[in-house]
């Protein structure tokens, strides 16, 4: 089947496994290949895996799939722009809100991170997906209790793909200057769920996976200028710039 008929398919049907291996093709045809991503936008693909994310399960496990292949790298940011101006953002956080679906969540979290390398993309998700990202992943992975003012140590933290894809794209946001910075430092339970993370990797093997390397450089970026913007005792260093790190959600095969 080529592109053409592939689109063709998921404007006109309406089978649900049709549907599902229509976007398993798309997901497939756009691994490693900036091109086939750029004619998939250019054909108007983007749009109708958007909509398909409120299609049944099967279906939207595979759009998912497609949209994290066509907004990984740095190079297809205008397909993270296409997936922002096709109102993706609003689903893919209705999705991390009500699926109990591990692989949907990772999904989600994998396209959450990367759309968060785009500068035009970010401010929407600061608005609209930061505090649901906390609420649904970070705090009860990090294994703060949100109420308590002590809390026990559990031997590991929970460090699943979706809370590494979750503090990925927040690690992503961290940089995205002044306004940024505000909104995450209020966002209740963001910096205790971290600080509690470190906590709990202190002198075990954990330390060294991506997860906590993403908490360290989310508070690292948050303290930035503390003394200017929020409290006259402390003052860190200059914030990176991740994006040239090309981190990201990543990008998979068809399974």
């Amino acid at each position: 089947l080529d592109l053409a008929h592939i689109i063709q398919i998921l404007t006109t049907t309406t089978s649900g496994k049709l549907l599902s291996s229509a976007a398993g093709c798309i997901q497939h045809m756009s691994y490693n290949h900036d091109a086939m991503k750029s004619r998939i936008r250019d054909m108007g693909g983007i749009p109708i895996l958007v909509r398909l994310l409120q299609a049944e399960e099967e279906v939207c496990l595979s759009a998912l799939g497609a949209l994290r292949n066509l907004s990984y790298g740095q190079q297809n940011n205008l397909n993270k722009i296409a997936i922002k101006d096709s109102h993706g953002v609003p689903l893919l956080v209705q999705l991390l809100k009500t699926s109990e679906n591990f692989e949907i969540q990772e999904l989600v979290t994998g396209v959450f991170w990367n759309l968060s390398s785009s500068e035009q993309v970010k401010p929407q998700l600061l608005r609209a997906a930061l505090e649901p990202i906390v609420r649904a992943i970070i705090m009860p992975q990090s294994g703060w209790k949100g109420s308590q003012i002590r809390h026990e140590i559990s031997s590991s933290i929970d460090c699943t793909t979706v809370f590494r894809n979750a503090t990925g794209c927040l690690r992503n946001l961290s940089s995205a200057g002044l306004d940024g910075r505000q909104v995450m430092r209020s966002c209740h339970g963001l910096v205790d769920s971290l600080l509690f993370t470190l906590r709990s990797v202190q002198g075990k093997n954990d330390v060294d996976n991506k997860a906590v390397e993403n908490a360290v450089c989310i508070l690292r970026n948050l303290s930035y200028r503390l003394d200017t913007e929020v409290s006259p005792e402390h003052k860190y260093g200059q914030v990176e710039d991740w994006r040239s790190k090309g981190l990201g959600g990543g990008q998979f095969k068809r399974k």
